[in-house]
């Protein structure tokens, strides 16, 4: 039976984040949960990066949860935590036979029986099914707020905030795609006056997709990030009337949808199944649509850490 916070005691918390090295996307979502947690239980936040041998990669789950404390890698827990956090194929491994004595929150789908952990929380479109520990979220998590859009600064003009993704294991971008969104862009200024476009490029982002934009937005009211000092990312969120996201990330779809203004998802072909569900979610619940699609009488907000929140505290 996996255990839960209430079942221990302990005068100092402690909640611990076990996530696979280099998944910056990821952590980012344990911290979600994380910081509101040790807030509301007074604990303390460590973090491990797990980078386990590569012969681990030959174990599930479903082996390592049987494995004596004494086979884990002694660097992943020193000290004895009040709740865990983890995400990723390699921590989920090491949180596997944790979760028989410490309460364990599996972020994402651990590829495993559910009742291994106290709590699941995968994507509703990994599909991991009804189960009580189960709480599904749309889209991904992340920590911020209202305030963290919020700008004192106006753009006298209807602001068109444009969020570029990139290259990836399910997408490598062309050049007709940029061509394509420049086209579409160009479309919105001529059926609105005074219209600014904001360009936010992220880090995956090629470079010739930036210069194809550039170029052909030359002649209009574009400003396009080029990549020097504090990404305006945010700042261009909190500036939008409407925004058009590139449909190769989750994560900033969801993050584009938080204020509940207008989204626009730019179509790719992308046949993940994953995305495809995700897709499916995010518009039939009227959080975004696709470009060229009719727009919702109304955009609802995305606010998935508000909702999940307290149905985690009940079951810990």
């Amino acid at each position: 039976m996996p255990k839960t916070l209430g079942m221990l005691s302990a005068t100092k918390k402690t909640i611990h984040i076990l996530c696979d090295k280099g998944k910056v996307g990821t952590l980012r979502q344990c911290e979600a949960i994380a910081k509101p947690l040790a807030k509301h239980i007074n604990a303390d936040v460590n973090y491990t990066d797990v980078d386990l041998p590569f012969w681990f990669k030959y174990f599930t789950p479903h082996i390592t949860r049987y494995w004596p404390k004494k086979l884990l890698p002694t660097l992943i827990v020193n000290e004895h935590p009040s709740l865990i956090i983890a995400a990723g194929r390699q921590a989920f491994l090491i949180a596997a036979p944790l979760a028989k004595q410490i309460p364990t929150i599996a972020l994402l789908n651990p590829r495993c029986p559910p009742n291994y952990f106290t709590i699941v929380i995968p994507p509703l479109h990994d599909e991991v099914g009804v189960h009580a520990n189960v709480i599904e979220t749309l889209g991904s998590l992340h920590p911020h707020t209202e305030a963290t859009f919020a700008r004192d600064e106006k753009i006298d003009a209807y602001t068109v905030t444009v969020l570029l993704g990139g290259n990836s294991k399910h997408y490598t971008f062309k050049e007709n795609d940029f061509i394509e969104i420049a086209e579409y862009l160009k479309q919105k200024i001529e059926t609105r006056e005074n219209t600014k476009i904001l360009i936010s490029p992220s880090r995956r982002t090629p470079a010739f997709g930036v210069d194809i934009l550039k170029h052909e937005l030359s002649d209009i009211s574009a400003t396009i990030w080029d990549g020097t000092g504090e990404n305006p990312y945010f700042k261009y969120i909190g500036l939008a009337d409407e925004l058009l996201v590139t449909g190769d990330s989750i994560s900033m779809i969801s993050e584009a949808c938080y204020l509940g203004k207008p989204v626009e998802i730019w179509k790719l072909p992308i046949k993940n199944e994953r995305f495809l569900h995700f897709y499916g979610a995010i518009t039939k619940n009227k959080h975004a649509v696709f470009a060229n699609d009719a727009w919702p009488t109304t955009f609802q907000p995305l606010r998935e850490l508000a909702r999940v929140l307290p149905l985690i505290i009940q079951k810990i």
